[in-house]
């Protein structure tokens, strides 16, 4: 599973900063915490924007790695916060809009893209929509941004609200990371850019306080990206204090949404010995298959998704989806999986 403790698309999840552990052990016990949840918004100053956050009050373990034999690792998860839905266009680009204004100086951000209004058309032949543009909708997911961009702009919006940012270039934690694109001619321990073989890569070797690697203040209150087990914990956790496998659509209990149906580890601490492929995958997320299609008149997040009334000139083809348009993970976060990453 992918995704800032933003949901930014390409890869903004918001999320509150908070003093994580993530400490790992060997004890692969099967946790069963119901856990609590609370809904609040955060109001982007300035703009009447706000965002709508889950706050997770009480946390268990999570079984990292299951779908991989042999290599798996039991991680503790502490409360934490995060953004319901993937972050909008219209809060990125005001964050964005005052980050890169001259008018800060020697404290303005840099971006390697502007980010765009959302995305269409199949796979030879993708386009962005209103590329660097002023909002022309509502509730549609950025898109056209990359990690890089994402980790500056969570420290953007924590500067802009008056928040500690959580990324810095140097480990006395004086220099906020502000500039997501590398110097001409520099390059991250000698890794070509763009990464052409990512898999590959071992991000570890990169030089520390480059934006690849930046210093993470922990103990900052401001935005980040989420960890992954945090990310797996919002996707993966039940009611019931359960698990979903992470071969699933986050939300779907039922079965994996395609590939193997052997049981991975966590189905077979939980007694199941055979998993059907789910018929129902589609209603948790947007993907090539179902893109095209009409949303709801009215999302979770309020937005009107029917082809008709989006901005996004799509024609028929696939296209990103506004915010909240299908069913949510057990904890209640939306765009998990498809739509905007």
């Amino acid at each position: 599973m992918n995704k800032f403790l933003f949901i930014l698309s390409a890869v903004c999840i918001l999320f509150f900063s908070c003093n994580f552990s993530g400490d790992n052990s060997n004890d692969y016990a099967y946790y069963k915490v119901a856990p609590r949840t609370e809904d609040s918004q955060f109001s982007v100053s300035g703009s009447g924007l706000k965002i709508d956050m889950i706050s997770v009050l009480n946390t268990d373990a999570i079984v990292l790695g299951e779908d991989v034999e042999s290599v798996t690792k039991n991680v503790q998860v502490v409360p934490f916060s995060m953004s319901k839905f993937e972050v909008s266009y219209n809060v990125w680009r005001f964050v964005y809009s005052w980050a890169t204004s001259d008018l800060r100086g020697n404290k303005k951000y840099t971006f390697e893209n502007a980010g765009a209004e959302g995305q269409y058309g199949d796979l030879s032949s993708s386009k962005l929509f209103n590329e660097g543009g002023e909002p022309q909708d509502e509730g549609i997911p950025v898109c056209g941004i990359n990690w890089r961009d994402a980790v500056v702009w969570c420290n953007a919006l924590s500067e802009l609200c008056g928040l500690a940012p959580v990324y810095f270039t140097d480990s006395d934690f004086k220099n906020p990371l502000r500039n997501s694109i590398y110097a001409e001619g520099e390059s991250p321990s000698n890794i070509p850019l763009p990464y052409g073989n990512a898999k590959a890569t071992d991000m570890t070797s990169l030089a520390k306080g480059n934006v690849d690697n930046p210093y993470v203040n922990k103990n900052a209150d401001g935005f980040r990206l989420p960890y992954l087990y945090e990310w797996e914990y919002a996707a993966r956790k039940c009611e019931d204090g359960s698990f979903i496998s992470g071969r699933n659509a986050p939300g779907d209990k039922t079965g994996p949404c395609n590939g193997s149906t052997k049981p991975t580890l966590m189905d077979e601490i939980m007694g199941i010995e055979f998993v059907a492929q789910s018929k129902v995958a589609k209603n948790y997320g947007w993907n090539m298959s179902n893109s095209m299609q009409d949303g709801p008149n009215k999302t979770a997040a309020g937005w009107d998704d029917r082809n008709s009334a989006c901005k996004i000139p799509a024609n028929g083809g696939m296209r990103i989806h506004k915010q909240g348009g299908k069913l949510p993970s057990k904890l209640g976060f939306y765009d998990l999986a498809g739509n905007a990453y």
